[in-house]
């Protein structure tokens, strides 16, 4: 009995150990970020790019003219602050700028 009861130690100690694995370099009292799918599906207008009467957009890092298709969403227009994007279910504004104002002291 004593000799099934070490293996069974022994077999079920790796399950146990990597059971839960934090990174050792984390700042102390920092929070999980989100998962990497919501990462993934976000969209952010990196840069907006004007030559004449051309204008580009950036969004994840793809340079998109207007009429591109980008996950899902078509690049409808694009102005000197941000660009409208439209998918067969809804249509999203992206800014270059935040909408929030930090008045300083």
């Amino acid at each position: 009995m004593y000799k099934i009861s070490i293996v069974l130690f022994i077999l079920l100690m790796p399950i146990a150990a990597s059971g839960q694995q934090t990174d050792p370099t984390r700042p102390f009292g920092a929070v999980a970020s989100s998962s990497h799918s919501e990462k993934k599906s976000a969209l952010v207008l990196q840069s907006i790019i004007q030559n004449g009467q051309s204008k580009k957009a950036v969004i994840n890092g793809q340079v998109l003219n207007v009429g591109d298709v980008y996950k899902g969403f078509e690049l409808i227009a694009v102005s000197s602050k941000g660009v409208v994007l439209q998918s067969s279910q809804s249509r999203m504004e992206l800014s270059l700028f935040s909408g929030v104002i930090a008045n300083s002291k």
